[in-house]
């Protein structure tokens, strides 16, 4: 079965949201954290500091989520497009840009020929693995 032609663009997709969280989380370990610390003080900075934390995890998770995703599409593996499938719905909500591509990828990778490509590429791969051994 042919490669559809439009995952190219949800794999650039997938890296470019990765590499712009990464921007938003140095941006926040960087330039945020050190300036705001200083000024805090008294029972503000515990805050604030648990805040930052969640922001980063926050972003961690969607680096990881959109690289994964990247990796399993480029290999034709079905968790890839159930991972890309999850950073779409979580792009839904970086609004305009994420918003408008998180719902286009969502509606591209649940179609009918998109799931069949994937189901087929994972199959054929298993098959030679085992014809192989």
């Amino acid at each position: 079965m042919k490669k559809p032609d439009l995952l190219i663009l949800v794999i650039v997709w997938n890296l470019l949201s990765a590499f712009f969280a990464l921007m938003g989380l140095l941006s926040v370990a960087i330039i945020v954290f050190p300036d705001a610390t200083v000024s805090m003080w008294g029972t503000a900075l515990p805050g604030f500091i648990f805040g930052i934390g969640i922001i980063v995890l926050i972003l961690l998770s969607y680096i990881i989520i959109s690289i994964i995703a990247a990796i399993g599409i480029i290999k034709n593996r079905d968790w890839g497009r159930i991972m890309g499938i999850v950073q779409a719905a979580l792009s839904i909500f970086a609004a305009p840009v994420g918003t408008v591509a998180g719902i286009l990828i969502l509606v591209y990778l649940l179609r009918p020929d998109v799931e069949g490509y994937f189901k087929s590429a994972e199959l054929s791969g298993s098959i030679q693995e085992n014809t192989d051994k």
